[in-house]
């Protein structure tokens, strides 16, 4: 329930979506894009030109039928007659008369669709696909660390529950056993075999039991609501666990000497980062490399008029481009310098973090031996506290031993009782730490 709640998990969620959209749109990088496109364009003035009129020379054929220029010829010379302006003198001239241009643009209209298609962008498609296959799996990755933040939290909140829930039922055992010793010490003192000074210190301890009781009760709400604000329940919701604390020490799934932090969520996140830099850097290389793209379209024209008469047309092109980078002031060679300069800050920033994470691991092992040990320290302190108080009552009830004792007796028993309840709990929570520090929390 907790997973399900989680903002933290629906914003992994939704981040991995995301990286999912990132590799489409990477993918379709590498299809053709199709396209349409439409213009009008309206002007209701028309567009006049004049063009002069002049002499145009005149060409005449030769004896093989090509037409060659009819300069004027110099007898003496045999070369052409050149005129003032240093051109060629011509026999003949034609005259062409003066023309005028009249462009309508009353609702020229084109339209056409386009296919593209990339053939080589440096490189750019391939890494921007790795980048975002890259994305996806850092997106899991963090995804398993949210979930085993949540689990960690989790585990604390119910077993902190457990716990408080057996020390509640510990303070009840114990003021049954002061409301017990009461009801027999106020019978003796009625029979003349106590005095009203026992009955006083016995109403003590039972006094104090009773608020131990009612601290438990109050503990025991607060471990409920936390318990519910982190499965996402309302605060005052009612839920039941029967579980109790287990003597199982864990140490089976102990792994000594091994801290390696490869299962850890944190390390694969940084590897991840290292990949993203090397595909930083191949991207920023890709810019400095040649770009082929061909295209093909058809597209239809109309509307403009020449001197009265319309003009349309429908046609097919097609087109191959080369774009090759020449100079653009060092400005991709400092891009790809850059990449390589974070990519090697990642990769030095992945050294220091495992470094850390193995101390960590160390000593999630080393809390939880210790936890363990403490577990089997207060088992023994319960197992002797029981038997000497059982001692103690029987004196007690054959007149060898003092009420100030037993009382104590008691007070050890409870004390014992409560320590072996703490342990129990560190136990278990040392248990869930040590999985999230080596990483196998989320996947057992």
């Amino acid at each position: 329930m907790a997973l399900e709640y989680s903002r933290q998990i629906k914003i992994s969620k939704n981040r991995k979506a995301q990286a999912l959209l990132d590799k489409k749109i990477a993918t379709a990088a590498h299809l053709p894009n199709l396209s349409a496109s439409g213009l009008y364009f309206y002007k209701p003035d028309a567009l006049e030109y004049s063009l002069d009129g002049g002499p145009l020379p005149t060409y005449k054929p030769d004896q093989n039928g090509e037409l060659q220029p009819n300069v004027m010829i110099n007898p003496q010379t045999g070369d052409p007659v050149m005129g003032s302006d240093g051109n060629p003198v011509f026999n003949m001239y034609a005259m062409m008369p003066d023309m005028n241009l009249n462009l309508g643009l009353e609702g020229v209209t084109s339209a056409g669709i386009q296919l593209e298609q990339p053939v080589y962008m440096g490189g750019k498609i391939r890494t921007a696909n790795k980048m975002a296959e890259t994305g996806i799996a850092a997106a899991d990755i963090n995804m398993e660390l949210k979930k085993s933040e949540i689990i960690a939290e989790s585990d604390q909140g119910y077993f902190q529950y457990i716990s408080v829930k057996a020390k509640k039922k510990a303070a009840e055992d114990y003021k049954v056993l002061l409301d017990s010793l009461v009801a027999s010490i106020d019978a003796s003192v009625q029979e003349g075999m106590a005095t009203r000074n026992d009955l006083l210190k016995a109403q003590v301890k039972r006094n104090e039991a009773t608020l131990m009781v009612q601290k438990a009760n109050s503990g025991l709400q607060l471990a409920r609501m936390n318990l519910c604000r982190i499965i996402g329940l309302p605060l005052e919701s009612k839920i039941s666990i029967d579980e109790k604390l287990s003597d199982n020490n864990k140490t089976n799934e102990i792994q000594s000497n091994n801290n390696s932090p490869e299962l850890r969520p944190e390390y694969q996140m940084l590897t991840r980062a290292i990949e993203m830099g090397h595909y930083e850097e191949k991207m920023a290389r890709s810019e400095m490399l040649p770009k082929v793209g061909i295209s093909a379209g058809y597209n239809y024209f109309g509307g403009l008029e020449i001197n009265g008469r319309g003009t349309e047309e429908m046609a097919f092109s097609a087109m191959a481009s080369v774009k090759i980078p020449i100079f653009k002031w060092f400005e991709e060679r400092n891009k790809v310098s850059k990449a390589r300069l974070q990519t090697e800050a990642a990769q030095m920033k992945l050294e220091e973090t495992e470094k850390l994470l193995q101390l960590e691991i160390a000593q999630a092992r080393f809390n939880l031996n210790d936890a363990i040990k403490r577990l089997e320290l207060t088992q023994s302190a319960l197992e002797q506290a029981e038997e000497n108080l059982e001692t103690s009552r029987d004196r007690f009830d054959t007149g060898m031993e003092r009420l100030v004792d037993l009382l104590e007796a008691q007070a050890q028993w409870q004390e014992a009782r409560s320590n072996k309840i703490d342990a129990q709990t560190s136990v278990n929570m040392m248990h869930t730490k040590y999985l999230k520090a080596t990483g196998k929390l989320v996947k057992l």
